[in-house]
């Protein structure tokens, strides 16, 4: 557990220490337990990885206080999270709410990101259900606690044909959706959080070392308006993983932890190795 400014987060951590940071980011109602196949892959390349519970998720806290959950200020989560890690500057990867995420941080501390990785990210079509949803009461549509079918039914809509999951998983995402204020949270996300388009323009600090890849199959994030959006990135490279859904770290962990490895390990250009410090 990292604390800071009085919150504390949980933080799953592997690889070598002095290897080149990268830090996973999840989505929405997920936890690290995200990164499950992803993060040893990468600690096996002599990567320095961390994977959090982002605010208001997992294991981590959840607090309550109006505008914590707006864009800017689950940015500055992230910064925070990587000063008490002692990572001045590192990769960063986000899946789906995790996506926009990373481009935040890009705009509000471009110096602290070397490369990034966007695992079918909001931020690049409309999310009709968030909008929809924004002007209404905390719990006037959702429940305080969730059965365990509603979380393998979600699993079931956001995986393509690539992989299946196991009791386990679906145990594991409910397990930490019973958590004292969890619900809440969620709610307060959807209500604060920024879903509309990202600009491109703070994205060319990244050149091409920013790479966005989109699940052929994903039902939460339409593929033809998100491409389009994404080829607006200059210099950045934009893949659709085919019979992938939404959740590619999950479904196909090696194609992701190769794609993390080629952005954090350098390019011809830049010269560096894998797990090479930055």
């Amino acid at each position: 557990m990292v604390t800071t400014g009085g919150e504390r987060t949980r933080v799953i951590e592997g690889g070598d220490p002095a290897g080149s940071p990268i830090m996973l980011l999840h989505g929405w109602g997920a936890s690290a337990y995200s990164f499950r196949h992803v993060l040893p892959r990468l600690a096996q390349e002599g990567f320095r990885v961390a994977v959090p519970d982002l605010r208001g998720h997992g294991w981590s806290d959840k607090p309550r206080d109006p505008g914590f959950y707006a864009a800017r200020a689950m940015a500055m989560r992230v910064v925070d999270l990587m000063d008490a890690l002692d990572m001045e500057r590192g990769t960063l990867v986000g899946q789906s709410l995790g996506g926009a995420m990373v481009m935040d941080v890009v705009e509000a501390a471009p110096g602290r990101v070397t490369g990034a990785v966007l695992l079918a990210p909001v931020g690049f079509t409309r999310i009709g259900r968030a909008f929809l949803f924004r002007g209404t009461a905390p719990h006037s549509w959702f429940p305080r606690r969730l059965p365990r079918w509603v979380v393998s039914l979600v699993m079931r809509r956001i995986y393509g044909l690539r992989a299946g999951w196991q009791a386990r998983d679906v145990d594991e995402y409910w397990a930490t959706l019973q958590s004292p204020g969890a619900i809440d949270a969620l709610m307060s996300i959807v209500r604060e959080f920024d879903f509309t388009l990202r600009a491109p323009g703070p994205a060319a600090v990244l050149g091409s070392r920013l790479r966005i890849l989109f699940g052929e199959l994903d039902r939460p994030i339409p593929l033809a308006p998100a491409l389009a959006h994404a080829r607006t990135f200059p210099l950045a490279r934009v893949e659709v993983i085919p019979g992938a859904g939404h959740v590619p770290a999950e479904e196909v962990p090696d194609e992701v932890a190769r794609v993390i490895a080629e952005v954090a390990g350098g390019t011809p250009e830049t010269g560096a190795s894998p797990g090479a410090g930055p």
